[in-house]
């Protein structure tokens, strides 16, 4: 990039994060102060890349060190950069903040913006090419600028002269330093490498095919053009038949083949599609599923975490369909379930309502220790981990009395679909995911509090490729979270 496209490109991205800084000053209880010391929560009186990246983290902004490390030019930023760093350059809206109360909590709402505003500058600026040189400035001051611009005989306004000093002058003296600017440009060139070099590595990037375009557009003949067309000329009308004959026949023939060419490949694709259609069903299956599983186990840990919390995910979303099922209650669904009315269930119930040989359910039983499940257990096996649809499913009363009855005459085809598909998920005995002592201090980067965290876990899993939910991420915690304390000790996550 050329060097005035760079001051350009910087003054369009001060213009962006400006109006971003003015939409803030409109919360009320917006203080400088006490986002700082959001940030800062160790009280060391200086925040850090990574204590802005812990930050963001709460609010569900992801964004590696090398990310955040952008916006700092020194190390650590104490309050006072913060403060350049956050406030308008309107001087009405700085006294405005001045004058508000700096004791006043932050609501949460207020704190997102700010998140969202710190995300918004770091995606800006990992995003801005630099300049191929910066020999052409001589020595940062705003004279220097407007010289530059008039030398190329370009046109620029004052306020995007403004803009361009405010996003580069890093100390808030009104002039750029030189020196800081190209050590700065030199991080921009190495996050530039090595992005491309992910791009290029990365694994989930799908080479281009090359396609070839035919030239279609048929051009008309001008006037007075030779037709190059050969004309039959003396030649008798019983020759000249046979030759539209011949000619015609030729036609018929190419059209016959093409016609089977395309058949063919008709043809193709439906045994392909069949043979999908198939191998989905052989992996909807209980048993095909549980043998593919044992038989093609995923290599990395990621990989495996990944299977584990897509599976999570969808015995979450089963568990919403069935609170939302108007005549489904886990009180009636017991009752059913519970046979001979000892007041549990037991592993043969549940394999004869999935219809398959004793034993196969035995992996729901032993999440709770017991070869029975009382109806708090079942409550919590059936339960949807979002509070929204539990408390759905729990204010839902039961439909019918005292006698005993069976599953078909109490709900639908569907809400028993559902539960049989929820029941046969649960049944499922997980891949193992054999982790050790240092996959553990691997994944817990962000808190290091000896504990696994969502935003630890959704770290991770970033700097892996994968982008997950905070609510997605919990499900996973929550499903091997024996405390329920909302985060994996190292005992928990070795039992994985």
């Amino acid at each position: 990039m050329e060097l005035l496209d760079f001051l350009m490109e910087c003054a369009k991205i001060e213009r962006t994060i400006e109006i971003s800084r003015q939409f803030l000053t409109k919360f009320p209880s917006f203080h400088p102060y006490q986002t700082f010391k959001q940030i800062d929560q160790h009280d060391e009186g200086y925040i850090t890349a990574q204590t802005i990246q812990v930050f963001l983290h709460r609010f569900g902004h992801l964004h590696t060190l090398k990310e955040c490390g952008i916006l700092f030019y020194k190390p650590e930023f104490k309050y006072v950069d913060f403060l350049r760093f956050l406030l308008p350059t309107n001087q009405l809206l700085r006294d405005y903040i001045s004058h508000s109360d700096q004791k006043t909590l932050q609501s949460n709402e207020c704190l997102k913006e700010i998140a969202k505003h710190i995300s918004l500058e770091i995606v800006l600026m990992n995003n801005l090419v630099p300049p191929q040189s910066l020999e052409k400035l001589a020595n940062g001051t705003r004279e220097d600028i407007e010289s530059l611009f008039k030398k190329e005989r370009l046109f620029v306004y004052q306020d995007e002269i403004d803009a361009i000093i405010k996003r580069l002058d890093f100390y808030g003296d009104g002039q750029i330093d030189l020196l800081l600017l190209k050590n700065w440009v030199l991080i921009l060139n190495q996050q530039n490498k090595s992005k491309n070099e992910r791009e290029s590595s990365s694994a989930f990037v799908t080479p281009k095919k090359k396609v070839q375009i035919k030239n279609v557009i048929k051009t008309t003949e001008r006037k007075g053009s030779i037709n190059k067309t050969p004309k039959l000329i003396n030649i008798s009308p019983k020759k000249r038949n046979l030759i539209e004959k011949q000619k015609s026949t030729k036609k018929v023939v190419n059209y016959e083949i093409q016609k089977q060419e395309i058949r063919g490949k008709i043809a193709q694709k439906k045994q392909e599609a069949q043979t999908e259609k198939k191998m989905i069903k052989e992996v909807l299956t209980n048993k095909k599923n549980i043998k593919s599983l044992q038989k093609i186990k995923p290599k990395s840990p990621y990989e495996i975490i990944e299977y584990l919390l897509d599976k999570e995910i969808k015995i979450e979303k089963i568990k919403q369909q069935l609170a939302l099922q108007k005549d489904f209650n886990t009180l009636d669904a017991f009752h059913a379930l519970d046979v001979y009315g000892k007041g549990s269930i037991g592993v043969e119930e549940i394999d004869t309502l999935l219809n398959q040989k004793s034993g196969q359910s035995a992996h729901i039983f032993n999440r709770f220790n017991s070869d029975q499940l009382t109806y708090h257990d079942f409550l919590n096996l059936l339960q949807p981990f979002s509070v929204n649809f539990a408390e759905i499913l729990n204010t839902r009363q039961s439909n019918v009395d005292g006698n005993q009855k069976k599953l078909n005459q109490i709900f639908s085809n569907q809400t028993i679909k559902l539960l049989i598909e929820l029941l046969t998920l649960l049944q499922q005995i997980p891949v193992k995911l054999n982790a050790d002592i240092q996959l553990f201090t691997k994944i817990d980067n962000i808190t290091r509090d000896n504990f696994i965290g969502v935003s630890d876990l959704q770290q991770y899993l970033y700097e892996s490729g994968l982008r997950y939910t905070h609510h997605e991420t919990m499900l996973l915690i929550n499903a091997y979270d024996k405390d329920k304390d909302g985060r994996l000790s190292l005992q928990e996550f070795l039992d994985i």
